[in-house]
């Protein structure tokens, strides 16, 4: 997977996942009555697409809505408005029976590789499950798989029998890539999968990941608040803060030239191994309430170029270079 190659051109292929304007808000409640008094603003807006085989980063701080937005488009969760496309239909308001085939090409792997395993199941009932849910080949054919699948991510015959606890942290995420791979499907939703790993063992888990979408074509929806982690796996990164897109480029162009002031402060924390690398930027002030965000641009709060106009007018996301290689929502590009 080689970071960087532009996505956004007329000779690109039809994108795979397309999300426009998305918006997911939870109620807020409060009074004797448990009126609804307000919304958290999770999602607000957000629009992107993930080519068939390209890996789109997804890039914020805690809390900016990065693993909503992921649990959203697999409709894990019900969107507010907005709209989800998936191999060219529209899912946004279909039914739990009528998605059930389309899961089957929609998968996530989840951050914490003991929570999402059960412990009461053995290896194999756990990345048999899918196999089982939607009745795919025999009983003899599943356990095929199952062997088939336990070794393309690197584990023993042997662990088929055994149990979450047994495992360290890296062998239980790949139990759950195992999982997520069963029904071969064409799109999945890495969620943070390697925070919660050793950094020895993190490399491990990438590899296993990248290997994977070069020989099988999967395209993923990598979502990380690690930028050296992203810059590894993604063709293309998309920048989350409180609830929207403040920018979306090729890997190589946003490491190269980030354009919105809040991807520069995130990137000016990453460890240089050149001498005389970025200044390091030291954001003032909290991130704003998803609840309460600021009115016109969310980041003026906190940005050391905002001018009059941040303060009132929210910025649209849009290509400053025309070409619709990258964008960027920042009044400081017209």
């Amino acid at each position: 997977m080689t970071p960087g190659d532009p996505a956004a051109t007329p000779a690109s292929p039809a994108p795979l996942v397309e999300v426009t304007d998305l918006r997911k808000h939870f109620p807020v409640r409060g009074g004797v009555f448990r009126r609804v008094v307000g919304q958290i603003k999770a999602v607000d807006g957000v629009s992107l697409a993930v080519a068939p085989g390209q890996t789109l980063g997804l890039v914020g701080e805690s809390g900016c809505g990065k693993s909503t937005l992921g649990r959203t488009i697999l409709r894990l969760q019900e969107p507010t408005s907005g709209s989800i496309r998936f191999a060219g239909d529209d899912i946004t308001h279909l039914t739990r029976q009528q998605m059930l085939p389309r899961r089957q090409r929609m998968q996530a792997v989840f951050q914490d590789p003991y929570g999402s395993l059960s412990p009461r199941r053995t290896v194999a009932q756990t990345v048999r499950e899918p196999l089982d849910v939607h009745r795919v080949g025999t009983t003899a054919e599943r356990n095929a798989r199952v062997a088939e699948l336990l070794d393309e991510v690197g584990l023993s015959p042997q662990a088929a029998d055994r149990y979450p606890h047994e495992f360290s942290g890296g062998q239980r995420q790949r139990v759950g890539i195992a999982r997520a791979l069963a029904l071969n499907p064409r799109f999945i939703v890495a969620d943070e999968p390697v925070s919660a790993l050793d950094v020895s063992v993190q490399s491990q888990v990438l590899n296993l990941i990248a290997r994977l979408q070069r020989e099988r074509g999967i395209a993923f929806l990598f979502i990380s608040h690690d930028l050296a982690v992203i810059q590894h796996v993604s063709d293309r990164i998309g920048v989350m803060y409180v609830g929207k897109l403040v920018e979306l480029a090729p890997a190589a162009a946003l490491f190269r030239q980030p354009l919105h002031p809040y991807t520069e402060a995130l990137l000016s924390a990453v460890p240089q191994v050149e001498a005389g690398g970025r200044k390091r930027i030291v954001l003032s002030g909290d991130v704003p309430s998803p609840r309460n965000p600021p009115p016109g641009c969310p980041f003026h709060t906190r940005c050391p170029k905002a001018m009059d106009q941040c303060r009132t007018l929210v910025p649209v996301l849009r290509s400053p270079e025309g070409d619709g290689s990258r964008a960027v929502a920042c009044h400081l590009y017209p």
